[in-house]
């Protein structure tokens, strides 16, 4: 039986359904507020985020400028070197990174672990490293370890003109030299500029090599000649070694120009080990001062026959070799008695040269150094470049005068005194030395004597070479040669003079027609002391090898000449070869070339050989023909008189 009155049971769909649309209406509500949180909130911060993944800013930077001689030769460049950095807040082990970067650059994981501060974003671990080295850290796949291209500063020709180059430090920048002097031209702009990266942060797109090239800095072209470069370095070389001296310098300027050829120091310095010793590196010729002593005289007696106080004629009476200024002794090396002028500068009478500057007088002296720039920087650009040591005329009396008129009591530079020189030999007429060449720019100049003047000391010089003087041991046959030796005494710390000399010797070749202007000093040596016996044979063989090499010797010097000296490296006629081969990684045979052909080609590879033998053929060669080319750029040749 059935209870009536029961009700039947609730029906709770429809609550369910309620309460299913307030959950589906929350969860919604709920998306669009996430939505709106998303999108509008932090839909700034996100766009950025992503733009971070996709986008990247970079910056991009050239190549420092390069640097040629006057012929085009390679003399300084840029390239490509890696270097390795790390963001330490995207590394967990600090340690194990360390560890792998020190094994593979060869650093002390300490000193690298050290160096990864928490807080820091960047860290460079090693600037400029190997290819290897780099390939190697590739492979590890390093958490946080990057690779950063970077440009890296090399010098070809090795220690060439090391000093006059100069060198960059680690950020590119010059801090030595025409380096230094020229950073604002040789230097690269940059920009930064953004990169589109896909989901692998590989780029999507890049600057083409044209427009990166656009930013690399200005190229340079200097006056100088690497074949007369290199045969100034070698004969500056044997000269300092043969007179056991502490250094030396030279250089050779073209005459009708001012253009510097040369420029060379001894001991070298090659700016691809940089080290920081202050002898090797320094830049002499620009810095260093030194007491011109006899190269002096000619210049003085230039101003005393302008001035016509004296004629190449005129007497003065030497005083057997010792005479004495105010309680001040003078000597000369010989007992003279009269000498004339002309005399005075072929025996280098300090007797003579001081009485005829005290005739001239301090006045007259000093306004004609003055106007040959003596006192004052010659302009180059170079860095610290000195002004020389010359006292004020007010302080020049009867001593000082005298002193000065044989090249003691003041101090130039070898630039200074080359470029007194260049205005004899330029007939009368001063030219500003030239470091860039500018073949195409006309040379203006400053008459200080009048061509007469210049003419005579000319003739005066070349007696000094070619008759009885003291400069006989730079003659070359067919040839007239003007020149001047000196032999000055280094002043001493504590005052007076002390034992040590500079030995000089400024010759002009040739005398009738001057086209080359050398000169070759050495500092302190010490197996004699005489310019004309330590310094003018080796200037002799740059006249020679410059003579020849320009064809203005009527016939080559024979083998009994050359021997007096040292081998001709540039005696044979100014031509390529097309025959030999420098392509690829093998020695090509230089065998039966001229010792310029190989020169050439092997100065082209930045190789600086050695040389034995006299002659201008090479007779045999190491590394041979066909072995792989000096890592070390080591190469020997041997030489022979003429062909087979």
């Amino acid at each position: 039986m059935t209870k009536t009155g029961s009700k039947p049971p609730k029906d709770r769909s429809r609550g369910k359904i309620i309460f299913a649309g307030v959950l589906f209406a929350l969860a919604l509500m709920g998306l669009w507020a996430r939505a709106y949180f998303v999108q509008v909130v932090k839909g700034p911060e996100y766009a950025k985020m992503a733009n971070r993944q996709y986008w990247a800013s970079e910056t991009v930077s050239g190549k420092r400028g390069e640097i040629f001689d006057r012929n085009g030769l390679l003399l300084a460049k840029s390239i490509a070197t890696p270097s390795v950095y790390v963001r330490p807040n995207e590394i967990k082990d600090v340690w194990t990174v360390s560890q792998r970067l020190g094994s593979i650059l060869g650093m002390s994981p300490k000193s690298i672990a050290a160096n990864m501060g928490p807080k820091k974003r960047f860290v460079w671990v090693a600037r400029k490293v190997s290819d290897a080295q780099a390939e190697a850290i590739k492979a590890e796949m390093l958490p946080g370890v990057y690779l950063e291209t970077e440009n890296s500063r090399q010098y070809p020709q090795g220690h060439m003109a090391g000093q006059l180059l100069g060198f960059v430090n680690m950020d590119g920048n010059g801090i030595e030299g025409l380096e230094k002097s020229f950073n604002d031209l040789l230097m690269p702009s940059s920009t930064k500029y953004t990169v589109q990266k896909d989901a692998a942060g590989k780029r999507l797109s890049s600057l083409e090599s044209g427009d990166r090239s656009s930013f690399n800095g200005q190229d340079l072209r200097l006056t100088l000649d690497s074949q007369v470069q290199l045969a100034t370095e070698e004969a500056l070389a044997r000269s300092v070694i043969r007179a056991k001296g502490k250094s030396g310098m030279a250089l050779v300027v073209e005459v009708p120009t001012g253009d510097i050829l040369a420029w060379g120091h001894y001991p070298f310095f090659n700016p691809n080990a940089v080290k920081k010793i202050r002898g090797e590196w320094k830049n002499r010729m620009a810095v260093d001062i030194f007491e011109p002593g006899s190269t002096m005289k000619p210049i003085m007696v230039a101003a005393a026959l302008q001035e016509k106080v004296c004629t190449p004629g005129k007497e003065y009476y030497c005083e057997n070799g010792k005479w004495s200024v105010k309680g001040r002794r003078v000597k000369d090396t010989h007992k003279y008695e009269n000498l004339t002028v002309s005399k005075i500068i072929r025996y280098s009478s300090n007797i003579g040269a001081a009485k005829i500057g005290l005739e001239l007088g301090a006045a007259k002296l000093n306004r004609y150094m003055q106007e040959l720039g003596f006192g004052r920087r010659t302009g180059l650009p170079l860095p610290g470049e000195s002004a020389g040591l010359l006292n004020p005329v007010s302080q020049w009396k009867d001593v000082e005068l005298a002193n000065i008129s044989f090249g003691q009591g003041l101090a130039v530079t070898m630039l200074q005194l080359a470029d007194a020189y260049l205005c004899i030999a330029n007939d009368g007429v001063r030219l500003p030395l030239r470091l860039l060449h500018a073949a195409d720019t006309p040379v203006q100049g400053t008459r200080v004597f009048d061509s007469n003047v210049a003419g005579m000391v000319m003739a005066m010089m070349e007696e000094v070479v070619q008759e009885d003087g003291t400069g006989t041991q730079a003659r070359i046959e067919g040839v007239r040669v003007a020149g001047k030796t000196g032999t000055a005494q280094k002043a001493s710390p504590t005052g007076g003079y002390g034992g040590d000399y500079v030995a000089s010797f400024v010759a002009i070749f040739p005398a009738d027609k001057p086209r080359y202007l050398v000169c070759m000093m050495v500092d302190e040596p010490k197996a004699g002391h005489y310019g004309g016996v330590l310094v003018a044979p080796e200037v002799r063989n740059i006249g020679v090898q410059l003579l020849n090499s320009s064809g203005m010797l009527a016939e080559p010097v024979d083998a009994m000449q050359m021997a007096k000296v040292s081998p001709d490296r540039f005696s044979a006629p100014v031509k390529r070869t097309e025959l030999i081969s420098v392509d690829g990684e093998f020695m090509p045979d230089l065998q039966g070339a001229t010792v310029r052909e190989a020169l050439e080609i092997l100065v082209a590879r930045g190789i600086v050989p050695s040389v034995k033998g006299q002659g201008i053929i090479v007779e045999k060669q190491k590394p041979l023909p066909g072995e792989k080319w000096p890592a070390d750029n080591k190469c020997q040749l041997w030489l022979t008189g003429q062909p087979g």
